[in-house]
């Protein structure tokens, strides 16, 4: 363990490399296709295959929400947004894994009511188009890896890319004790040299509880016994 202590830092940085965490978000999806068993989805952000995520659609005024484990995950294409930036689509397969009674009978009325006329056969069920679909979202926790940490932020490696001013509640692992805060993106920066795209995130802490923020602190202070 080091120290980063720049002259005009409020709190000093550790260096740090056995600390990790999640960010937590919610990203748009666009629904490719769907069936009782899992759907097909398009997303500005990759997923990761086997990590669990909720799929949200919006129907009959309400979010059903729909677990599902990612089985498949690739870059699409990239496409250029309002802003003259080049984005990636990534397309990725979901199981879910919630699909119950009650579930099943809200997920097969949707289908049933948005269902276009295109059908792909599978060997298991048939996959429908939706024509519909008011509203979709995923929400997901990003597992990162924590570099820099003090009492007022941090510095994290992620899978994906964050605007800045992004406000997100986030998780801290230390030990045995999950630590909620909540973060603003600072910065975000690109790591070059990786095959598989990851990014430095600075993250400054805009809210954490006292009791949180005591807990940060000793264990800040015993990186220094």
């Amino acid at each position: 363990m080091t120290t980063d202590n720049h002259e005009g830092r409020q709190f000093k940085r550790y260096v740090v490399d056995s600390i990790h965490g999640n960010l937590l978000y919610s990203s748009d999806v666009d629904i490719v296709n769907i069936s009782m068993d899992g759907a097909a989805i398009e997303t500005s952000k990759r997923l990761n295959i086997d990590r669990e995520y909720t799929l949200k659609i919006k129907y009959g005024g309400k979010f059903m929400h729909l677990k599902g484990v990612v089985a498949w995950s690739n870059l699409s294409r990239t496409v250029t947004n309002k802003d003259g930036e080049v984005v990636p689509v990534y397309k990725a397969g979901i199981r879910f894994t919630n699909v119950l009674t009650e579930k099943s009978y809200e997920l097969m009325k949707f289908i049933e009511e948005n269902k276009s006329g295109s059908i792909e056969q599978r060997l298991i069920g048939m996959r429908f188009k939706i024509k519909n679909a008011e509203d979709a979202v995923i929400d997901a926790a990003d597992e990162c890896k924590i570099k820099r940490i003090s009492l007022s932020g941090m510095l994290i490696e992620a899978d994906n890319s964050f605007d800045v001013d992004y406000i997100s509640e986030m998780e801290i692992f230390l030990d045995n004790i999950v630590l909620p805060i909540t973060g603003r993106v600072a910065n975000c920066t690109e790591i070059p040299g990786d095959k598989i795209n990851k990014y430095n995130i600075g993250i400054e802490f805009v809210k954490i509880s006292n009791e949180n923020k005591n807990t940060l602190n000793n264990f800040l202070d015993s990186l220094d016994v």
